[in-house]
């Protein structure tokens, strides 16, 4: 409950103040039952109240109270869909969500893009390939930052992804993925690192991997591909299979967070070729991608409701 001891101005609609003092208070409340929580008797209760001490007209008491019962509505609802949110956190445990605004959680790009994939491989094997790719992605982050190249036995935070893959059934191994030689033939400058994003009119979040500008001044094999040079860029390295649509979906949501990036692309680091890459993928046609994530969007709060 909340209690403001405020003197308001006098308004059009008030009445001429009285010699004696004149105390008034002004309240509202509103409870009901979430039947979408995860606990069947979530019941929360709002309540505001204003205490005024100079005469106040009809009109303004009614329509301060309405204001009032307003904000308790709004209360009421944002606390149902938080508590909504966390249900189907719980339930769904494949979605993963950010924290937004007002308390509230905004499910993840790839979860969006994803919730139609059905994996054939078994959690286990998942976890060895998703442990590959967080230390790639972890090699490559500190080798941007600091010009080192650090083995995952010397990073603490993911050597227990690495004991993940090395022990796996799978024999998994990091060669053959060269990230540095594709640095050194496409050459860029970097603006943001594995930087958070969130979209509060769709409600979404995502962590890009790379915002960047390839200069015009520093080419390299950038000007063999259809780039376009000293404009945001964002780049997302892949280690496995290339899906071009579902990825720059992917990035094309990240850039709509972003209003200065003008481009979006990916880096396909791949052991199969003598390289240990292959060509960047970029797109600068953003509202042809955009239009297949919200599209997934929409589809993704029809099913789960957030």
């Amino acid at each position: 409950m909340k209690t403001n001891d405020i003197q308001p101005m006098i308004t059009p609609f008030q009445e001429a103040p009285l010699l004696e003092p004149v105390e008034t208070t002004i309240s509202a409340s509103f409870t009901g039952k979430i039947s979408t929580a995860q606990w069947e008797n979530s019941s929360p209760f709002f309540a505001f109240s204003e205490k005024y001490t100079v005469p106040l007209s009809d009109e303004f008491k009614e329509t301060r109270q309405k204001e009032l019962s307003g904000m308790c509505t709004k209360q009421f609802n944002q606390v149902s869909e938080r508590l909504y949110q966390e249900k189907i956190a719980k339930t769904y445990e494949n979605i993963r969500f950010y924290p937004g605004e007002n308390g509230l959680m905004y499910p993840s790009v790839t979860s969006i893009i994803g919730m139609d994939e059905e994996f054939s491989m078994s959690p286990d094997e998942l976890s060895q390939y998703g442990a590959r790719g967080t230390i790639i992605h972890k090699q490559i982050e500190i080798f941007l930052k600091t010009g080192e190249w650090k083995e995952p036995k010397n990073i603490p935070e993911i050597f227990p992804g690495w004991l993940t893959m090395a022990n796996g059934n799978l024999a998994l191994t990091l060669d053959g993925y060269d990230f540095r030689s594709f640095y050194k033939d496409y050459p860029f400058k970097v603006i943001d690192l594995e930087k958070t994003v969130l979209n509060h009119d769709l409600r979404y979040g995502g962590r890009l991997d790379i915002k960047c500008i390839i200069e015009s001044t520093n080419k390299g094999k950038w000007e063999k591909e259809p780039v376009l040079f000293d404009v945001a860029t964002i780049l997302d390295i892949k280690t496995g299979t290339i899906d071009k649509t579902k990825h720059l979906k992917q990035q094309t949501a990240y850039a709509k967070c972003e209003i200065d990036v003008k481009q979006f692309g990916i880096i396909p680091l791949n052991a199969t070729t003598k390289q240990g890459y292959s060509k960047p993928i970029v797109e600068s046609d953003m509202e042809k991608y955009w239009t297949l994530f919200t599209s997934d969007r929409a589809k993704f709060k029809k099913r789960y409701g957030v």
